[in-house]
């Protein structure tokens, strides 16, 4: 199945089939994780609740009392399959609105090494992000940073700002 497989155009507009979109993140997650991967039938309502949002369907937010002009906080036990769950679910958002996806841990040892030149690309291009990790900084440094560079990033670009933890 291909992505363009999971909507049809109306009027300009694509109109999600759901069902379909998480028949073609199993599949993508087969592939890229292996034949073991697996939606769980138990996450589905989630999952759809994601897809409302990374397809910004007006209607349905408004629904769910979704807000999209704030980001994602996806939280999990370790090891429950948030950070390729925010890899499968990227290519459902537009393309101005597909993140980059960087370690809480990359951006500290960076941190560590270039100082706040490291922080810049962050703060001051409004490009969007999912933090991933978020909780599993190295050091009480790491955690001051991570929380000033968030502060700024939920001031001045929070739409374009997804965290894991």
């Amino acid at each position: 199945m291909h992505i363009n497989q999971t909507y049809k155009l109306k009027n300009g507009n694509c109109q999600y089939n759901y069902f379909k979109c998480i028949q073609y993140m199993q599949q993508q997650g087969k592939i890229i994780y292996g034949s073991s991967y697996l939606i769980h039938s138990s996450q589905r309502q989630q999952l759809y609740r994601l897809l409302v949002y990374a397809t910004a369907n007006k209607e349905e937010c408004a629904l769910y009392g979704i807000d999209l002009k704030k980001g994602l906080l996806v939280s999990g036990p370790e090891g429950s399959g948030k950070t390729s769950l925010m890899h499968l679910l990227k290519p459902f958002f537009q393309l101005n609105q597909q993140y980059f996806i960087r370690s809480i841990r990359e951006i500290a040892f960076c941190y560590k090494r270039f100082g706040n030149y490291t922080l810049q690309q962050y703060l001051f291009h409004h490009l969007p992000y999912c933090f991933d990790d978020l909780g599993m900084e190295p050091l009480k440094l790491d955690t001051e940073v991570m929380k000033e560079l968030l502060q700024y990033r939920f001031m001045h670009a929070a739409d374009n700002t997804h965290i894991s933890t």
